[in-house]
């Protein structure tokens, strides 16, 4: 599939992929929605996007920075959403997922997450993330890897 995928084709697929996500999630809670990722680039070889999400006050920690499974929610929607584009936007549901904490993420900012196909298979792929402060993109703030199932299930084509 990535051998004749374009910059502008990905680009295309994943806004797809995003507002099938957003669409999704319009319905839920105000959860959901405050986790709401934006597109900010993408790139083919390899397939790479980048999102950005907004921290607010209410995902803080005792210690008063972004509580850890807010990190983990956001490293998991961006790899989710990367492998969906490649998927026909069919919601490709976490196998696995490990993070890794590096430093702590601030509240009340936008932060960006870089996503990385790793490997691209018929029943799952494998995806890296890191996550950063847009005006610091070389200060990686916590990173992860997961696996991500792209089999089509009964009731998705």
């Amino acid at each position: 599939m990535h051998k004749d995928l374009t910059p502008q084709k990905l680009r295309q697929l994943a806004e797809t992929a995003l507002a099938t996500y957003l669409l999704r999630i319009s319905d839920a809670t105000q959860f959901s929605a405050d986790l709401a990722p934006r597109l900010v680039g993408c790139s083919c070889d390899p397939v790479q996007l980048e999102m950005a999400f907004d921290t607010k006050p209410w995902m803080t920690n005792p210690t008063g920075v972004l509580h850890g499974g807010v990190v983990a929610t956001f490293l998991d929607n961006a790899m989710g959403l990367s492998c969906s584009c490649l998927c026909d936007c069919r919601h490709t549901p976490t196998i696995s997922m490990t993070v890794h904490y590096a430093r702590p993420t601030p509240l009340n900012t936008t932060i960006h997450i870089k996503t990385q196909m790793v490997m691209f298979g018929r029943t799952s792929s494998q995806l890296s993330a890191q996550l950063y402060l847009p005006q610091e993109p070389d200060r990686v703030l916590a990173f992860a890897s997961g696996v991500y199932s792209t089999k089509p299930t009964p009731s998705q084509p």
